[in-house]
């Protein structure tokens, strides 16, 4: 009997990636170089939240030590085989708000081009959320350009309702761009 008949051709299907999604309350030496490194990624690919050209590297260190400092500001990561790939910031009211404190804001939201396509954003925006529940959020809020249809789609898979456009929301490239509110009752 022939080896060829007992061989088989089996092609092996690639691992998927690991994806993790977490709260950060501190930045090591390594975690700042990765969010940097995936902040600067989405910038030069035009989804890195409002900045429109790549800061100077101690601009993007400084930035994201000054979150991790801000009481009203909880930042989560999203990693993809262990490197971060995107974060968010949910934002609270001032403690001076007290009329103001049922309400949480997702802020600075992305995910590297690199790590597009694997659920990243769903699973980012997903966890915020219920860390927004278990904090005592009523309702949140996020605004988005509305060129960023990932976004505006991950807000919509996560029940979010438009509430509200603004004609002049950004500025890029001389050109005056829309943006879009949602908000989503978590009681």
């Amino acid at each position: 009997m022939s080896n060829e008949n007992n061989e088989k051709n089996v092609t092996e299907k690639p691992a998927s990636p690991r994806l993790e999604t977490l709260m950060l309350d501190n930045l090591d030496a390594g975690n700042l170089l990765q969010l940097c490194e995936a902040t600067r990624e989405s910038i030069a690919a035009g989804e890195g939240f409002s900045w429109l050209s790549i800061p100077e590297e101690k601009t993007l260190e400084n930035y994201w030590k000054g979150v991790i400092l801000m009481r009203e500001r909880t930042l989560f990561i999203a990693r993809m085989d262990g490197q971060i790939a995107g974060s968010a910031q949910l934002k609270r009211p001032p403690a001076s708000n007290e009329a103001g404190a049922f309400r949480g804001e997702i802020v600075n939201f992305f995910i590297a081009p690199w790590a597009r396509g694997y659920g990243l954003a769903k699973s980012l925006i997903k966890r915020i959320e219920d860390y927004a529940i278990a904090d005592g959020c009523r309702s949140l809020e996020i605004s988005v350009r509305s060129d960023q249809m990932a976004a505006i789609a991950v807000c919509e898979w996560l029940g979010m309702e438009k509430f509200g456009e603004k004609k002049r929301f950004a500025y890029i490239d001389n050109v005056f761009l829309p943006g879009y509110f949602y908000a989503k009752d978590l009681d």
